[in-house]
């Protein structure tokens, strides 16, 4: 009997861990970070409209682009990537390619998992702070 109960209790561990497991991959899948494919991100500052285009949201080195619409004109834009727990990877510095549109060539994801990647914004009137959340697989 009691070889019986452990082995009851064995199927459902097993079954809760697969439930868990395919909850797990269908919201990765759901949420744009299962391929690690390009990811578009929009929000906004105070002044200014903000959209992050991500070309490749998986680990290793991408180019990010970054489109700003607002009050005033943008002067310069600096990425700074950091793991939702707190590990910051360098600055990255950007290109302007035109009105409002500035580019980052090589910006390093080390690790999968929940990044979130804030958009500095400098104007003629001061700094602002964008967070962009990034799943990255």
């Amino acid at each position: 009997m009691t070889t019986r109960c452990l082995g009851t209790e064995r199927r459902r561990w097993v079954a809760v861990v697969l439930a868990v497991a395919l909850v797990v991959a269908g919201a990765v899948l759901l949420f744009g970070g299962g391929d690690g494919g390009r990811v578009e991100l929009t929000s906004s500052s105070t002044r200014h409209s903000v959209r992050l285009v991500v070309k490749r949201a998986r680990v290793g080195t991408t180019a990010m682009d970054v489109e700003t619409t607002g009050a005033s004109t943008v002067d310069s834009v600096r990425l700074e990537p950091a793991m939702h727990m707190g590990h910051a990877m360098r600055p990255a510095a950007t290109t302007v390619v035109g009105p409002g549109r500035f580019r980052a060539e090589n910006v390093l994801l080390e690790m999968t998992g929940q990044w979130e990647v804030t958009v500095v914004l400098r104007d003629g009137t001061g700094t602002e702070r964008v967070v962009f959340p990034l799943l990255v697989s």
